[in-house]
């Protein structure tokens, strides 16, 4: 049983992570000095978010460090195969509703991000996406979706996972860099989707009787 000094030690770690830039976070999870953020594929870029969300469930004491290693290798193989699109980690090591969604809130207590109750009744930016494939791609794989890209200055983005934002705000803010019809940096906002949406979500952005 861990000590009330060991839990504060852990606890203090995972919000100095949290607070460190997601630029050196995705840097530090790719293992790869040479590669600029953003820069990087789609799966890269998931396999960041999902080794950092699994660091920091293991330091909350949300997720049991000796099986952890395991869960996060066979996800990683699994990317783009074996795995439904749009399958967020989270949603990978806890399929049951309810642990799901205390570690998503968890995990927001630090991250501090909105809940958008009404998130699934957005229709999908549908020419977004289909103009920009390497970004629906990165979605698909890191369990987001875009929610909102209709003004040239904005863009909003969501997930269940509220650790997922900065990584997909600098990786997609470095892709729009070489879209012309991209004039001036965006403002990026993630939102969390409460998890008994998401399943629907997932269907309705990723149809593919989209074509997309």
């Amino acid at each position: 049983m861990p000590t009330a000094n060991a839990m504060k030690t852990n606890v203090g770690a995972l919000r100095l992570k949290l607070n460190e830039p997601a630029d050196s976070q995705l840097a530090s999870a790719l293992r790869a000095g040479a590669c600029s953020v953003g820069k990087v594929g789609p799966r890269a870029l998931a396999t960041a978010i999902a080794s950092h969300t699994v660091n920091a469930l293991v330091e909350g004491e949300m997720l049991d460090p000796e099986s952890a290693t395991e869960k996060l290798r066979v996800y990683k193989n699994n990317l783009g195969q074996g795995l439904p699109s749009g399958c967020c980690i989270l949603h990978f090591l806890l399929p049951e509703e309810g642990k799901l969604a205390m570690a998503a809130s968890r995990l927001n207590s630090h991250a501090q991000l909105h809940v958008w109750e009404m998130a699934h009744r957005i229709a999908p930016p549908k020419s977004f996406y289909k103009g920009h494939p390497e970004i629906l791609e990165a979605c698909k794989l890191s369990g987001a979706v875009v929610l909102d890209a209709g003004t040239p200055s904005t863009l909003t983005t969501a997930s269940i996972n509220p650790l997922a934002g900065n990584f997909l705000a600098h990786w997609i803010q470095s892709a729009l860099e070489a879209d012309s019809s991209e004039t001036r940096p965006r403002f990026f906002f993630h939102v969390l989707v409460p998890a008994r949406h998401w399943d629907s979500m997932m269907q309705t952005h990723f149809r593919t009787d989209y074509g997309i």
